[in-house]
């Protein structure tokens, strides 16, 4: 596993477009997360102004919510990261890297393996660079921190791990049935933004749940706050058991169709 995972990092880093896309998205989240509470508190308190009650300021950088909060937002980026591995995978068709790897003595199996690797390598870089962000605002805005105030939510950190790998899958599933990066996106992106959405909405009975980009998106949902409470609202506060289930069924059909298509296929 650790020379599939060194010939996967090799020949990504050897891309400029990755590097570039791995700056853009380290900046946008960044700008994004470390701005975020100031633009909510700046858009509630113009709300609040002609509300006949006093609407407490939100905050989302202390522990532990702030392990929910941010991986939340952080969540609706992890296109990025599909972006990415699309193109990884995708140029290993287009350039016949593939067919030369089995012909220099790589087996199928550890083909989809590296691939595996490689998607796992990238949700471990955001979840990484998730992490950090995370840990400078929450000891920067926690005033008194225990062990049970750091850890309480930070199960949301793994989670946020897992919906990453999930729709990485999709994505690899996609890559490796298309073959051409561009289509590759578009296709995800039509089917994540719009078609997966539409069907959420027309299907009755709570069935859209079961949708793989819905099921993947329910991991990380709304978190519950003060704000909400206060209007008597709650969201989300542990992560359900059913939606690991549901998102986890899809990710074993995503991977279980291109470990197919790579053994019965002419590369």
């Amino acid at each position: 596993m650790i020379r599939l995972l060194q010939i996967e990092i090799k020949k990504a880093l050897g891309f400029r477009a990755i590097w570039w896309l791995g700056l853009l998205y380290f900046a946008v989240i960044a700008t994004m997360l470390f701005g975020v509470e100031a633009f909510i508190n700046e858009v509630v308190t113009d709300a609040g102004k002609n509300l006949p009650i006093s609407i407490p300021g939100v905050s989302l950088y202390s522990f532990p919510g702030v392990w929910h909060n941010l991986t939340f937002l952080a969540s609706f980026l992890k296109i990025f990261m599909a972006i990415i591995s699309i193109i990884l995978i995708t140029n290993e068709f287009s350039y016949k890297t593939i067919k030369q790897q089995v012909l220099h003595g790589l087996t199928r199996y550890e083909l989809f393996w590296s691939k595996v690797i490689l998607n796992l390598t990238i949700s471990f870089f955001a979840t990484a660079v998730i992490a950090t962000i995370i840990l400078i605002l929450g000891f920067r805005n926690t005033e008194e921190i225990t062990w049970a105030v750091f850890s309480g939510k930070f199960s949301f950190l793994i989670a946020y791990f897992y919906e990453v790998f999930a729709y990485l899958s999709f994505a690899f599933m996609i890559a490796t049935l298309v073959h051409r990066s561009g289509f590759a996106i578009g296709i995800l992106m039509l089917y994540a933004f719009i078609i997966d959405p539409v069907l959420d909405y027309k299907i009755p009975n709570d069935w859209g749940d079961f949708l793989p980009v819905t099921s993947i998106g329910h991991i990380i949902q709304l978190p519950n706050s003060q704000l909400m409470k206060l209007f008597g609202i709650e969201f989300q506060t542990i992560v359900a058991i059913r939606d690991i289930l549901i998102s986890g069924s899809w990710v074993i059909i995503f991977n279980s169709v291109v470990f197919w298509y790579l053994k019965k296929k002419d590369l």
